[in-house]
């Protein structure tokens, strides 16, 4: 309302020390006041405003009174925290909502500089914590190989965030780490099959110039995607890769098959034998470079707490997938 704002704000890491006083700053002419706290009175009374409080927002709070004995005013009762911009409603900055939420942005900026400390706007009262493994448990067998350490230390990355970024980065790194060796096994395979050709000789000029050349162009035409494509078509069939798809749409809902646009860019996975393995690699490959650039302009940007994490959430699964697949395949057999 004119000359007052107030949101909801969350300290992101649970494990982070967090203020224990309200966070105050206040404008030099003293008519802006900025501070994260406990909420008002009127912010909780229009929550209360309601035949039925929302079911994630009854999380947010303490307990009947008879569990709060030394609370004095309802907002005792809400466990969450605000911040509150206070002003003239008469000037510029109080008539404009927008750039009062500038401002407590800048604010939950200085505090989270001063205080080390990561403070967001929550978009809704759920949770907006994310966990990528699976929802079920099940049962495993000793183990009859052993896996990479390098690996399992990526993966045990991605499953112990709530941050999609890092839990697909650090997914990605899994698969990241074969093209060295899957590109290497294509070049072998076509150094391999001019040297073995009778009329090759080590003495014949033109026949070294045509390897140099072979090697040449295959390291000019070789980029990530390219490596990426080469670690899915070397280490996976395609009727498996098409059969965990179809699996995973079954149990929750169409999302990989379907057009959806991802991140900004319209994306789809076509399961036919020829373009399955380029479509998941290309979109893997989108999505990783949307997390890692964010140059001025790109059409595919990741923006943090901006409710991108829930696509990342059902775009991460496929990844996990593969990963744990990697890991897996490329373990060595334990002999007794």
């Amino acid at each position: 309302m004119p000359g007052y704002y107030e949101h909801v704000v969350q300290f992101e890491n649970p494990t982070l020390r967090r203020p224990d006083s309200s966070l105050t700053l206040e404008s030099a002419d003293g008519k802006t006041k900025i501070e994260i706290g406990e909420p008002s009175l009127l912010f909780c009374l229009s929550l209360t405003d309601t035949q039925a409080l929302n079911r994630d927002l009854q999380r947010r709070l303490h307990g009947p009174p008879i569990s709060r004995p030394g609370a004095k005013s309802i907002t005792d009762y809400f466990r969450f925290r605000t911040i509150k911009i206070s002003t003239s409603p008469d000037t510029a900055l109080g008539r404009a909502p927008s750039r009062l939420h500038e401002l407590a942005e800048a604010a939950a900026f200085h505090f989270a500089y001063g205080n080390g400390i990561s403070i967001s706007f929550a978009k809704s009262w759920a949770r907006t914590y994310y966990w990528i493994g699976r929802k079920s448990t099940e049962q495993v067998q000793f183990p009859l190989r052993t896996y990479n350490s390098e690996l399992i230390g990526y993966h045990s990355l991605a499953l112990g965030t709530d941050s999609m970024f890092l839990s697909y980065l650090a997914l990605y790194k899994i698969l990241e780490y074969f093209y060295t060796s899957a590109s290497e096994s294509v070049l072998h395979q076509k150094v391999k099959a001019h040297i073995i050709n009778p009329d090759f000789s080590h003495t014949k000029a033109k026949k070294i110039r045509d390897l140099i050349k072979i090697i040449r162009q295959f390291d000019t035409r070789l980029d990530e995607l390219s490596a990426l494509k080469l670690v899915l078509a070397e280490h996976f069939d395609k009727t498996e890769l098409r059969q965990w798809i179809e699996e995973h749409e079954t149990n929750n809902s169409p999302h990989f098959t379907e057009e959806r646009t991802i991140l900004n860019r319209s994306m789809r996975i076509d399961t036919s034998d020829n373009t399955i393995i380029p479509n998941i690699a290309t979109r893997i490959y989108t999505i990783r470079n949307a997390l890692v650039h964010n140059k001025e302009g790109e059409v595919a940007r990741f923006v943090p707490y901006s409710g991108q994490e829930e696509v990342l959430q059902k775009e991460v699964q496929i990844l996990l997938f593969l990963a744990e697949q990697l890991i897996i395949k490329t373990g060595k057999d334990i002999t007794h």
